[in-house]
């Protein structure tokens, strides 16, 4: 098993043996049968307790975890599927289990615990849904203050079912449910309360602004004290403590090289956040960047690669490209709208133009159409099975990719792709 596969695997682990816990204390051949429904509402109940606190250490972005999900990226897809699967694991808690069990007061914080996990989860999933997401789907800012409020949910929940008359009371599954969730609410408390004093943040001033196009700027940062050491390809959250609107911290990839003294973000204004930033921000503004993260690394790939962009998402391979950090032979497709959108095509061409190792196409889908996997396979040679492919782009771009390079026997190993989409 590859180390970037133990996060998960873990998750399954702790899901599992809460599960067997249940059975093996509590064998089910020894409930009598008008309690049958009890237990088993109870186990649906504290497995998404479980999942639920798993989720909420995951959401505090432990660093050292990073490598054994393989990136920040995919280490927030595990939280976010963990709390889908506790979403859905609650509604079924309340179909099985039966009515009546509990006292007032445990009744009324238990609907509470489960109405305010349920919305705080379907606000998050609503974007997925198409019909939902016309209802709800505040911004992203909003949502993230929203989001603040599940570990409150969680603990009135948690609160909720040491009250109830619970068959697993003081027992040794209720005990493993209990740690679980008292370590989910730690790691929400230092979230919300001490990850601002304790986790270490960089003082940045702004040194220069580029309007790249008409939707797209260039953040060039100038280190206030010490400077930002990451590997190409890593991205960081930016923030502007004392800036109304950018308060909040964001994600992007870091698009300089990394001998650089100043790091470049390129940034698309493509949510609320990002469309007021070229507006309010100003040469010699201060910023807070945190980071590292991500394991997006093409040094790990191979002599042969292919690397696919998708419009902003060239940022990692022109932090490759300014590093020097190419292999033996590249293959780099560009995929934008229109010239307008070819951001930094001039470099990248002359890049091509002095390197041996690296080969740059660009496609303007407005005007050719989107590129095809085939196209690519050609225009890199032919057979790619023994290359490694690396992509960053529009979800769908990349899901499309993913799901073709596998149809044509490139292994899953071989393909590296950054998950962005955090919400």
């Amino acid at each position: 098993m590859s180390k970037s596969k133990i996060g998960n695997s873990l998750i399954f682990l702790l899901v599992a043996i809460n599960i067997i816990l249940w059975f093996v204390t509590q064998p089910t051949s020894e409930i009598a049968p008008n309690t049958q429904a009890q237990f088993y509402g109870e186990m649906i109940a504290a497995t998404a307790m479980v999942l639920m606190g798993i989720s909420m250490f995951l959401s505090a972005k432990p660093r050292w975890l990073e490598r054994f999900f393989g990136g920040l990226d995919k280490m927030y897809q595990s939280h976010k599927q963990a709390s889908i699967l506790a979403f859905f694991l609650l509604i079924a808690h309340r179909l099985v289990i039966p009515l009546g069990k509990s006292s007032f007061v445990s009744q009324r914080l238990g609907n509470l615990a489960y109405i305010g996990i349920i919305f705080l989860v379907l606000i998050t999933i609503a974007p997925r849904i198409p019909l939902v997401s016309r209802i709800l789907n505040p911004p992203y800012h909003r949502w993230r203050q929203l989001h603040k409020l599940l570990g409150l949910f969680f603990i009135v929940g948690l609160v909720h079912s040491l009250q109830v008359n619970a068959l697993t009371a003081q027992t040794i599954p209720g005990g493993f449910m209990l740690l679980m969730s008292v370590i989910g609410i730690c790691a929400w408390i230092y979230q919300l309360v001490l990850a601002r004093f304790l986790r270490p943040k960089l003082d940045y001033t702004i040194a220069g602004i580029n309007r790249l196009n008409g939707t797209c700027v260039e953040l060039m940062l100038k280190p206030a004290g010490q400077k930002l050491e990451f590997k190409p390809g890593q991205f960081v959250y930016l923030q502007f403590e004392n800036k109304s609107g950018l308060s909040e911290p964001h994600p992007f990839t870091i698009s300089s090289g990394a001998q650089e003294d100043q790091l470049r973000l390129s940034i698309k204004g493509s949510g609320d956040w990002t469309k007021q930033l070229a507006d309010k921000v100003t040469v010699g503004m201060a910023a807070k960047v945190d980071g590292p993260y991500g394991m997006f690394d093409s040094s790990t790939g191979g002599a042969e690669q292919i690397w696919i962009a998708g419009g902003i998402g060239i940022t990692p391979f022109l932090s490759w490209v300014r590093s020097n950090s190419l292999p033996q032979k590249v293959d780099l497709f560009y995929s934008v709208r229109g010239e307008e959108d070819a951001l930094f095509w001039d470099e990248l061409s002359a890049a091509d133009a002095q390197s041996d190792s690296l080969k740059a196409y660009i496609r303007y889908s407005s005007v050719d159409g989107n590129m095809s996997a085939e196209e690519i396979a050609n225009a890199a040679g032919g057979s790619i099975i023994n290359k490694h492919i690396y992509l960053c782009g529009p979800v769908k771009m990349t899901e499309a990719f993913v799901k073709k390079f596998k149809a044509m026997g490139v292994p899953a190993g071989n393909i590296h792709f950054e998950e962005f989409n955090f919400r």
